[in-house]
């Protein structure tokens, strides 16, 4: 079985504007009958509470601002927090005022997991289990190959372990192969934006079992 595990805690009476986001950080595990696992991947989801934020009178950019990981998709909304042109044409079930939003901010799959589509179904999984109240799904595809050599010493000792050598050092090429990916499990580019989007609203595609495997003893 695939599982996500993961926890979350709250700051209460906190006043800043992060208070409306709510980071998850958590494993991918495969699990057997008995329970026994073994951690085959991370991620790490941001739920962004736009409408209580709006409710609340708050300064909506400083929401986003909060965090580097959030600021960009601040520009997937107009002056009235409604989605941008660009974002509700590509969603297929239309205009809302449904502004709350998920961002999936991480997915890595370990070495000697790959291949097996185990991203993609717990992809799937997160858009349906964290989307909840969102009005969209959105990502910034970056291949993580080079993400990890802009990094220090410790970023290319995980690089190596991560066996992110393996893959393409074109940048192009890599981000076409990235994006195909994602659109099996229902994402969409932003024209003229780096985001790709995906509508809660709508019945995700479904996606072929993953096959059966054993965890190692």
């Amino acid at each position: 079985m695939l599982v996500l595990e993961y926890s979350h805690s709250t700051l209460v009476d906190e006043q800043e504007p992060n208070r409306y986001q709510r980071c998850i950080d958590g494993e991918v595990q495969l699990r057997d009958d008995s329970e026994d696992h073994i951690v085959i991947g991370r991620f790490s989801v941001i739920i962004i509470d736009v409408e209580a934020a709006v409710n609340e009178e708050e300064r909506m950019f400083d929401v986003f601002d909060c965090s580097s990981h959030t600021v960009d998709y601040f520009s997937l909304y107009d002056d009235n927090m409604s989605f941008i042109p660009a974002v509700t044409k590509v969603l297929k079930g239309g205009e809302r005022w449904a502004p709350n939003m998920l961002v999936l901010d991480r997915l890595e799959i370990f070495p000697g997991h790959r291949g097996n589509r185990h991203g993609l179904h717990a992809l799937r999984w997160m858009q349906f289990h964290f989307g909840t109240g969102c009005g969209i799904v959105a990502m910034k595809p970056f291949p993580l190959q080079f993400e990890y050599r802009m990094k220090s010493e410790a970023g290319q000792r995980e690089f190596a372990q991560l066996e992110l050598g393996n893959f393409t050092d074109k940048r192009d090429a890599a981000l076409r192969k990235l994006r195909s990916y994602y659109r099996q499990a229902g994402f969409a580019s932003v024209p003229g934006t780096e985001f790709m989007v995906s509508d809660p609203q709508v019945k995700l595609p479904r996606l072929r079992s993953i096959r059966s495997l054993q965890i190692a003893r």
